[in-house]
């Protein structure tokens, strides 16, 4: 049959002149296209939606803004509510939010399950993680071997081990103390969260705090990571390619990344000794978050492979480091930054800690009232994800945001559908001033209201598995930082040096920033 069409088609092809077949096929392609553009614009179930036209057209508006232009479409998008309204159509398949009451409508409990759009799950290229998990029950069975490795309780009982990254911490800076030496807090802290989380998940810790420079690379080889996320929406087979390419390759087309994926083959090579040897160190201190998903039984017999394996792995380390760090580094300068901020806070920790050499419980550091308003306020600004997190129902969401084209919305099925928590967190409604630090909002009678709007770790089943290891981190960091050691900021501008200029998943300040940088006296 292949052989009677060729045979058929070929003689009419021969009489037509390339030309001409050049054009025929632009003619079918425009049409094609016009077809699709018009349906989009008149047919598609996201038509009564309001949005620039042209984000409803195609999805090379995301395109340019978030490739092209380097993660800003979030803040464009924060524009656009402004023009719009509270709900708007930022793509051909996509609604985006900004009302705050409607942020625990969307990411629900398990008995009102969602869905995450593999669109989005895409970004972090490592489709068999939990993260990357599109279905819920699919995210459900793997992630929940972690959910008791990352409990509260999990993180009291190793709080000794996170102490002693602390008190190694400040013992680095000690040695920067007179000096006149300006010593890069945006290292040392992303040194210090790297060191815990690879320590508490792996029995092993990277030991960034115990090089000369707080290991610098290995926070920009992350970063360089995090930079390709939107190449990864559009270009899904790209990940896997460069998991197969030899190392010497990666290292011309990306040299940052060389040092994580090296850090990866030496984290397969600890998960296949465990998995040859299941039983060894079971009766030990040593057990690693890969005893849980071999021991558990809720996680899927076709998820216990090294693939699987290796790329939680790589996700709890680049989450674990990133966002703890990012907001260490900028809750740190405004505290150093607003005199009567840390007046207060140094006279609260002065009282709690009388020898500052003394690190309280991490249970009476989450007491102490002050502490906590300014690590809110820190959390606030500096929020762990700031990319949209789009969700799918499987049922309609009606919505309360009526428009002239659209009186009462109903949202329809198996669309997907996002918030940011930057744009929540930024509502001047709920937080006057939204770009001030000020804890003192978080003090007020009506603040814990307040409080259910800041979500830094996000909400529902989906929310950061991480959030207990990473405010034990906080706590305990900013308490003994703030208490033992007086700093001063050097050569560190909030516009150029911390405020967020990059949507890159995890935020991002501009490219010229150095970080926090400080004097120890």
């Amino acid at each position: 049959m292949d052989i009677l069409r060729e045979m058929e088609i070929k003689p009419l092809l021969e009489g037509w002149p390339l030309t001409t077949i050049i054009v025929a096929l632009l003619a079918t392609w425009t049409i094609y296209s016009i077809s699709i553009i018009i349906y989009r614009l008149t047919l598609h179930p996201l038509a009564k939606f309001p949005g620039p036209k042209i984000a409803a057209c195609t999805q090379l508006y995301e395109f340019y803004h978030d490739v092209l232009r380097s993660g800003q479409y979030q803040f464009l998008i924060n524009n656009l509510h402004d023009q719009y309204g509270p709900i708007i159509r930022i793509s051909p398949y996509e609604l985006h939010i900004s009302s705050p009451d409607f942020y625990s409508q969307l990411y629900t409990s398990a008995s009102n399950p969602r869905d995450k759009w593999k669109f989005s799950a895409d970004m972090v290229g490592t489709p068999s993680s939990f993260f990357a998990s599109v279905e819920h029950h699919v995210h459900r069975g793997r992630r929940m071997p972690l959910n008791k490795f990352f409990s509260k309780k999990s993180v009291y009982e190793l709080e000794g081990r996170i102490s002693g990254h602390v008190e190694k911490l400040c013992k680095r800076i000690e040695e920067f103390r007179g000096t006149g030496k300006p010593l890069s807090l945006r290292y040392a802290f992303a040194a210090l969260t790297i060191d815990v989380v690879s320590e508490y998940a792996f029995a092993k810790s990277y030991g960034a705090l115990d090089d000369l420079d707080f290991a610098p690379y290995w926070m920009d080889a992350v970063d360089s990571i995090l930079e390709g996320c939107y190449i990864n929406q559009f270009f899904p087979w790209l990940p896997a390619l460069m998991k197969n390419l030899p190392l010497w390759v990666v290292e011309k087309l990306n040299p940052h990344i060389t040092t994580v994926i090296k850090y990866q083959k030496d984290l397969s090579e600890q998960i296949q000794t465990i998995m040859d040897n299941p039983e060894q160190d079971k009766e030990t201190d040593n057990l690693t978050i890969f005893h849980e998903f071999l021991t558990s039984p809720d996680l899927p017999l076709a998820d216990r492979n090294l693939t699987h394996f290796t790329e939680e792995a790589q996700n709890l380390i680049g989450a674990g480091q990133t966002t703890t760090a990012h907001h260490l580094n900028t809750t740190m300068f405004h505290i150093l930054d607003n005199a009567d901020v840390l007046a207060r806070l140094k006279g609260e920790l002065e009282t709690a800690m009388p020898d500052p050499r003394i690190l309280p419980p991490l249970h009476e550091l989450e007491n102490l009232e002050y502490l906590s308003a300014v690590i809110t306020e820190g959390h606030r600004l500096s929020p762990g994800n700031i990319h949209r997190l789009a969700r799918i129902s499987h049922d309609p969401i009606p919505t309360p945001f009526p428009t002239p084209t659209a009186p009462t919305h109903l949202i329809p099925p198996n669309t997907p559908i996002s918030m940011s928590i930057l744009t929540q967190h930024h509502t001047p409604s709920l937080f006057p001033s939204p770009k001030t630090f000020s804890p003192a909002r978080f003090l007020s009678p009506p603040s814990q209201d307040l409080k259910r709007y800041v979500v830094p770790y996000s909400k529902g089943t989906r929310n950061c598995i991480g959030q207990n290891l990473a405010q034990a981190e906080i706590y305990m960091a900013l308490a003994a930082v703030v208490r033992r050691f007086e700093v001063e900021v050097w050569e560190t501008e909030r516009g150029r040096d911390i405020d967020v200029v990059f949507d890159f998943i995890t935020p991002k300040a501009s490219r010229e920033s150095r970080g926090l940088r400080v004097l120890v006296k």
